[in-house]
């Protein structure tokens, strides 16, 4: 079996148009060969949900909000015990903390890091959607937050350690998106994609894509990751760094998603 992890923002859909449109082929080819696609985003359940319907998705778990839930499809074959029940199908495996607890953890970490911040809770629809140019609809859905608080730096820059390191003097983690900071449990999308790779038969052939700091658990944990550059700064150095026998996309977002995955489905096409 093949499986593909994959972040969604900057990697699998275009940073500024959200559009997937350049990764067709290879979704299709995915598709066809019976790969199942597992995103592994920021993005809330709602979010996720949506965007697998309109890229005709085969049904795979949802990893969300930065590994702080995992969604498995009824017709998943195994899942993990802890899974409940969801009122729109699927069960639920909560990994991470609940949002409130984290919004009140906020203003001290900020406070300790010498920085002030503002949070999606605090924002409206419309704030959301003029910082991330998605429409008024989906910046709703973002904002059904309940394992994360994404939230951005008002006062200046930071540097990402400082921030996570008051984090994780209260119990918490931060880690950083293509647009935003994330507050979130002690969690992250490694210890999701390992517990959604453990529902699958050991010889699982394993592919991540990711092109930011919040992906390298993710891509840490794959047989083969890939790097996608981003639009402005290309690869990025930390995980170039922390990554060096990870491939290398020549395009940022679904362009060099595209190609790369394309290649790896046509390498790994003997596997059962």
């Amino acid at each position: 079996m093949r499986l593909i992890f994959t972040d969604l923002d900057g990697t699998l859909i275009d940073h500024h148009t959200y559009s997937a449109d350049a990764a067709r082929p290879a979704l299709e080819a995915a598709r066809l060969g019976g790969v199942p696609i597992v995103p592994c985003s920021s993005k809330t359940l709602a979010e996720m949900r949506a965007l697998a319907t309109r890229l005709s998705l085969a049904p795979a778990p949802l990893i969300v909000e930065n590994g702080g839930a995992i969604w498995f499809p009824d017709t998943w074959p195994a899942v993990p015990d802890g899974a409940t029940s969801e009122a729109g199908g699927g069960r639920m495996l909560v990994l991470g903390t609940p949002v409130d607890a984290l919004r009140s953890r906020l203003e001290p970490v900020a406070a300790e890091a010498g920085v002030e911040v503002r949070g999606f809770s605090r924002m409206t629809d419309a704030e959301v959607a003029e910082r991330t140019g998605l429409s008024l609809a989906v910046a709703a859905l973002a904002r059904q937050r309940q394992y994360s608080e994404p939230f951005v730096c008002l006062s200046g820059s930071v540097a990402l350690a400082r921030l996570d390191a008051a984090a994780r003097a209260v119990g918490a983690r931060v880690t950083r998106g293509g647009r935003f900071f994330h507050l979130t449990g002690a969690t992250d999308k490694g210890d999701a994609v390992r517990i959604a790779r453990d529902t699958c038969a050991a010889c699982t052939r394993t592919l991540g894509l990711g092109d930011a700091p919040n992906d390298l658990p993710l891509l840490r944990v794959v047989d083969d990751a890939a790097i996608i550059p981003q639009p402005e700064r290309g690869l990025h150095p930390d995980l170039v760094a922390a990554l060096p026998s990870a491939l290398h996309a020549a395009a940022p977002g679904p362009v060099g998603w595209n190609a790369i995955v394309l290649a790896w489905l046509d390498r790994t096409a003997a596997l059962p």
